[in-house]
């Protein structure tokens, strides 16, 4: 895990109570591009029983508001953020 995913994880655990975070690094989709900027662009599902009630576009602020030193700080750790949100209920976890 690079250290950029390891941040996000780790913030999205503490901050939102996350369960489960699932990160992509899609950088090397957009390298070359000149409206890149500094950092990188990843996707990202996070399931949190904060989500709960919580209508979508409030719950991305959330993440958004959580990551906001990596998006907007120096160094610029993120680009772009693809998220999807999901509450405890409505992650259906992998069967074996």
């Amino acid at each position: 895990m690079d250290h950029t995913v390891e941040i996000i994880d780790r913030i999205l655990k503490e901050k939102l109570g996350a369960q489960q975070v699932d990160i992509i690094d899609e950088s090397y989709l957009h390298r070359g591009h000149k409206a890149a900027g500094g950092g990188g662009h990843y996707s990202v599902t996070v399931v949190s029983s904060r989500f709960e009630n919580v209508n979508l576009i409030d719950q991305r602020r959330m993440v958004y508001s959580a990551l906001d030193d990596q998006i907007n700080g120096h160094p610029k750790l993120i680009h772009a953020l693809q998220i999807k949100t999901l509450t405890p209920d409505q992650w259906e976890q992998p069967t074996a």
